[in-house]
């Protein structure tokens, strides 16, 4: 069979066909083309993202670390602060009692010191010298030096003059330095007279006068040394007595005594 000549419409009908059919080819080809590139750019871009993310939660991870370091290292820098805190107190609280016990040592001690310095002084006190007042004079004496010799006057002026007598003897070899010696002296003639015992007080009285003839009571001495010789009949020795004492001493209350006595011895 023959083939049958194709007809001149017919023929391009087909070539147009086939072009149109080409065309489409090289169009979806293109499409197909460009659709791969958009998916390469996409996954790059989506890479890249996820890469960033991932360096951000890197980071963020990083600064969560060292932020939770920093706040376990001031977490424990405050536990130190607050056990260096509580130790200070402790030791504040034992300082104050410390010082409490201390204080009260003090104290103590203290009143203890004063309590002796009381007692000691209450004891120095007898010991301690005493100013007085002696023939207008201000001497220093020892208290119990004024006590003995004030005892020993006291006796003599209530007529007890044996134990008068007896005292100041005792006073003068006691006190012998005694600023009360010339007048424990001068007392003593006078007890010794007051008990008539003249030759006794003749001694007496003359150890005054010539231990201390400058002495307060010399002159009165002289006038009771007189007396004694009269009472034991020495009336020349009782005259020259009275006639020193007139002479030595002619200002003396004990002058004027001597010479009303005196004029009597001679009557």
């Amino acid at each position: 069979m023959k083939p049958q000549p194709f007809a001149p419409g017919a023929r391009l009908r087909r070539v147009c066909a086939a072009l149109t059919l080409g065309l489409g080819g090289l169009a979806w080809t293109g499409a197909a083309h460009a659709d791969l590139f958009a998916d390469n750019e996409a996954r790059r871009a989506i890479l890249q993202l996820r890469a960033q993310v991932a360096q951000l939660q890197q980071a963020q991870q990083t600064q969560q670390t060292q932020q939770a370091q920093q706040l376990q290292q001031v977490r424990n820098s405050m536990l130190d602060l607050a056990n260096q805190i509580d130790q200070l107190k402790s030791e504040i609280a034992q300082l104050r009692g410390q010082q409490d016990t201390t204080t009260q040592q003090v104290n103590s001690a203290l009143s203890k010191m004063q309590a002796s310095q009381t007692a000691l002084n209450q004891r120095l006190a007898p010991l301690e010298p005493v100013q007085v007042q002696l023939n207008g004079k201000t001497v220093t004496v020892a208290p119990a030096e004024k006590a003995a010799f004030e005892q020993a006057l006291g006796n003599f002026r209530n007529g007890q003059f044996s134990q008068a007598s007896a005292q100041f003897r005792g006073f003068i070899t006691q006190y012998p330095s005694s600023a009360y010696l010339n007048e424990a002296r001068y007392w003593l003639g006078n007890s010794l007279y007051g008990q008539q015992r003249y030759k006794d007080a003749v001694q007496a009285f003359q150890d005054l006068i010539q231990s201390a003839p400058n002495a307060h009571r010399v002159p009165e001495a002289m006038l009771g040394l007189a007396n004694c010789q009269v009472e034991l009949r020495e009336f020349k020795a009782a005259r020259i007595t009275l006639q020193r004492l007139i002479k030595q001493y002619p200002d003396s209350e004990a002058s004027s005594a001597a010479r009303d006595r005196l004029a009597k011895l001679r009557g």
